[in-house]
């Protein structure tokens, strides 16, 4: 790896370093630092075991009194529901439950309202109509699992199951986790159950539910967007979306306002959404830290005791749902994956459709590409309005792979 010299003023230098034959990357993340398009970011890529990028740069706060550290960690939003899709590929990987088995033979209470032929699978794939439910969420409450399930269970669902499938912003740690409790000897819901079992044993800062212990002077502080500038500075994000998004009954209202009361995401960037564990938007995590779990899988799993079986399922992904890809919230296509999002014909994210990862709002993306070694992490404190491809993050992932092909 190449240090990299620091660059330009304060908050606008990029740190870290990059392998030879990497550099054009280093160009490339820097240019959304030193425009002040991204307050603060961070990258690391890891290709065949090697990092060959490891990089960071901008403000860690709002106010510009500090800088972007690599060991910083900051609100990954839906990154996290890639890190519950690996707790479940552990929990498959045990026997505790299997992708197909349905979800009411775990969870008898789930079988309300039609939902008793849900798979596990369809589940963490987000076809089983679950995206918002009636029950009121605050800040107060997001971290009572035990009511919140029951209302899950109780809910009915938003489409018929395997129908469609829709983005279960917040419902699938939820379910993740009563599926883990229910079946794990020891009792353990998902944030305990991912620390013991995933981020423990590599050794990562990677978390659902932040410890008391962990330095909060290492946090990445969110300067967030409100719907007001889903308007004023449209980019990608679906129109049809933007709109339903503040229509209170809507069914993307439902689902995504639910614990935000129109504040935007930046509202979540708080001690009591850091402590909830929630595990589909609550996680916490270096760049470092997510490539290092992506590379586990990017390796094969073994070091996570993921059996073939389970990283041959991941990389060739779950069903379409019946009626196609077309994403309930987010109009648009979409495709979900045991936990994951997975390469399309829209969104070709990795090079091989093997790939598995998730994308999150604001911009950050993680992934795992197996076929070709890779493990990626980009992610910013500075949320933008698009729907995936972020242009500050698309231009290194570019960068990534022009390099890549350059010294296959």
């Amino acid at each position: 790896m190449n240090d990299l010299p620091e660059v330009s003023g304060p908050g606008q230098s990029v740190r870290g370093s990059v392998a030879r034959g990497f550099e054009p990357v280093k160009h490339a993340f820097a240019a959304a630092i030193q425009s002040g398009a991204a307050l603060g970011a961070a990258c690391t890529i890891i290709h065949r075991g090697e990092t060959v990028v490891d990089l960071q740069g901008g403000w860690q706060d709002k106010a510009r009194t500090s800088e972007w550290q690599g060991d910083d960690i900051a609100l990954v939003y839906s990154l996290t529901k890639g890190l519950t899709g690996m707790a479940a590929a552990v929990a498959v990987s045990r026997s505790l439950f299997a992708y197909d088995e349905p979800v009411a033979d775990i969870w008898p209470e789930f079988a309300a309202h039609g939902k008793g032929a849900v798979t596990v699978g369809e589940a963490l794939s987000e076809q089983a109509g679950l995206a918002a439910i009636d029950f009121k969420l605050t800040l107060g409450n997001l971290a009572d699992e035990e009511a919140i399930c029951a209302a899950v269970a109780a809910q009915k669902p938003n489409w018929t199951p395997g129908d469609h499938s829709g983005n279960h912003a917040y419902t699938l740690g939820w379910i993740a986790s009563e599926l883990i409790h229910r079946r794990d000897p020891q009792g353990r819901r998902l944030p305990q159950f991912f620390a013991e079992e995933v981020a423990g044993p590599l050794g990562t800062d990677v978390f659902i539910g932040l410890p008391d212990s962990f330095d909060r002077s290492r946090i990445a502080r969110i300067d967030g967007f409100g719907l007001q500038d889903l308007f004023i500075h449209h980019t990608t994000m679906p129109w049809p979306l933007t709109f339903k998004m503040c229509l209170p009954g809507t069914l993307a209202f439902r689902t995504l306002n639910n614990p935000l009361i129109l504040e935007g995401p930046g509202a979540l960037d708080c001690e009591e959404f850091w402590r909830a564990g929630q595990g589909a938007a609550g996680g916490m995590a270096s760049a470092r830290g997510l490539a290092a779990l992506y590379q586990a899988f990017a390796d094969g799993g073994e070091k996570l005791g993921i059996s073939p079986e389970v990283m041959a399922t991941l990389s060739q992904g779950h069903a379409y749902p019946r009626k196609g890809l077309k994403d309930q919230i987010f109009t648009a296509d979409m495709y979900y994956s045991f936990g994951f999002e997975k390469p399309f014909a829209e969104w070709e994210y990795a090079r091989a459709r093997s790939a598995f990862g998730s994308f999150a709002v604001g911009g950050s993306l993680a992934f795992a590409d197996p076929e070709d070694g890779i493990a990626y992490a980009w992610i910013t404190n500075q949320l933008g309005t698009g729907k995936w491809d972020d242009p500050r993050e698309k231009i290194v992932r570019d960068a990534f792979y022009a390099c890549l092909e350059t010294i296959a």
